[in-house]
């Protein structure tokens, strides 16, 4: 492998993870990064599921994720009069059904966690480097900067989000073209709702933390997240009066207006969105685009988590989705390495065909489970505004969801096939990829 180099553009979770794993895997590679250092603690919370959670702990970063990450114990449904519609131990059911915690963790720690594990930053992380051009040949890869540098590698690993260069590249876009921004109009993904993120400090003393507040109405939702009595995370969904593929952009005013005619809508028992946004520390607005591009790779170049995928973020699956599809890459090129240490364009057209076949059906399912959550809240039709507030909460609501939606997912889930996991647990319900060495029960015990 001492010959073979992986460039990854982006140095968000999903690149760093994809760098991590490699660097496990004895794979070189090298990170190209838009953003300035400073820019890194940009965002505001991310979720990571337990089988994410054990990638963590085979890559050594358990413990440090465990010192970092704010445990939430409930959740609350609500309407927007503040009226509850139901209480759960959803979040803790994660861990009973699975072993590991559900890790609510603010983006930029994350971010950080996994950047301090390169093993040598000074030359695997370039940072304020905007990737401009991509140019695959027979035997490498190009890259070119908008300074003027450029970096050669073996492939290249678009992690680079909704607006992906190295998609626009797959897609045949010229890359330096004005249109490059309208690529994925032509694709498959389809904004139906937008949504305001954020982060504040304390709130109201007599509100219950370490639990997740969620409110419930028509075409308008929220999630609020009071990890501690100090800070909270927030962010509120609108549906837009018309679906659209082509690139949706939002004015920063949209942001305040929206506030504006939702300020007396409870965000949780006793607290507005009006106080939520008065106490604001940051703020971005975002569609919320959703769908899978057609294409994945082409020549010497794939994508990885959000350029390949995007979901709406009410269950927080997608950065596990994308996650979980590092691993499946590095497994699959780390076998392919030690057959062929120079794949040809042939072999990685063959490599990256199994990653596609390997992960389009489960990423759709993932997709498909969000939307519905989404739809869900947002009562985007009558059966489910019926459903979510008199049927829901009487069969089990969000712990239904859990055990028969959500884990049936999560259980599938595939791990390094070349790392141990030194703190493997199961809960109730079983994972159906244990180490070689565990040999226990199979059958679920719920």
């Amino acid at each position: 492998m001492a010959n073979f180099k992986a460039i990854i553009i982006g140095a968000g979770p999903n690149g760093l993870l994809a760098a991590l794993t490699l660097q496990k895997a004895g794979v070189d590679f090298i990170i190209l990064e838009k953003r300035k250092v400073a820019d890194l603690n940009w965002g505001s919370s991310v979720c990571v599921w337990p089988h994410s959670v054990r990638v963590l702990d085979q890559l050594g970063l358990l413990k440090e994720a465990k010192q970092l990450y704010m445990p939430i114990k409930r959740k609350c449904n609500l309407r927007r009069d503040g009226s509850v519609i139901s209480w759960s131990r959803m979040i803790e059911d994660i861990k009973d059904f699975h072993g590991h915690d559900w890790m609510l963790f603010e983006r930029g720690n994350l971010v950080n966690m996994l950047m301090k594990h390169l093993s040598d930053k000074s030359t695997q992380l370039m940072l304020d480097k905007t990737v401009t051009d991509i140019n695959s040949g027979p035997d490498s890869v190009q890259v070119t900067c908008s300074d003027g540098s450029s970096y050669s590698g073996s492939i290249l690993i678009g992690a680079d989000g909704i607006n992906s260069t190295a998609r626009s590249f797959i897609d045949g876009a010229d890359t330096d073209s004005a249109d490059e921004k309208d690529s994925y109009a032509k694709d498959t993904f389809l904004t139906t709702f937008y949504g305001v993120y954020g982060h504040g400090g304390a709130l109201s003393p007599t509100l219950e933390d370490r639990a997740v507040y969620e409110t419930h109405s028509d075409g308008f939702s929220t999630q609020l997240i009071v990890a501690s009595p100090e800070k909270h995370y927030f962010l509120i969904y609108q549906k837009l009066p018309t679906p659209t593929r082509k690139a949706h952009w939002l004015a920063s005013e949209k942001a305040e207006e929206l506030a504006t005619q939702n300020a007396d809508t409870y965000l949780a028992p006793g607290v507005t969105y009006k106080q939520v946004w008065e106490g604001k520390s940051w703020t971005h607005m975002a569609p919320l685009e959703e769908g899978v591009t057609k294409t994945w790779f082409k020549d010497r170049v794939v994508l990885l988590g959000d350029s390949a995928h995007k979901m709406t973020p009410n269950l927080g699956f997608s950065l596990n989705t994308g996650w979980q599809s590092a691993v499946t890459l590095t497994n699959l090129l780390r076998a392919l390495l030690a057959e062929k240490p120079n794949p040809t364009n042939n072999d990685l057209t063959e490599l990256f065909t199994k990653y596609d076949n390997l992960r389009r059906g489960i990423v759709k399912k993932d997709l498909e489970l969000s939307a519905t959550a989404t739809r869900v809240q947002a009562w985007d039709t009558l059966p489910w505004k019926v459903i979510d507030q008199y049927i829901l909460p009487y069969v089990g609501g969000d712990r239904a969801l859990l055990k028969y939606l959500c884990s049936p997912l999560v259980k599938k889930s595939i791990t390094l096939d070349f790392l141990p996991e030194h703190n493997f647990t199961q809960g109730k319900i079983r994972w159906v990829n244990k180490p070689a060495d565990h040999e226990e029960a199979d059958m679920d015990v719920l």
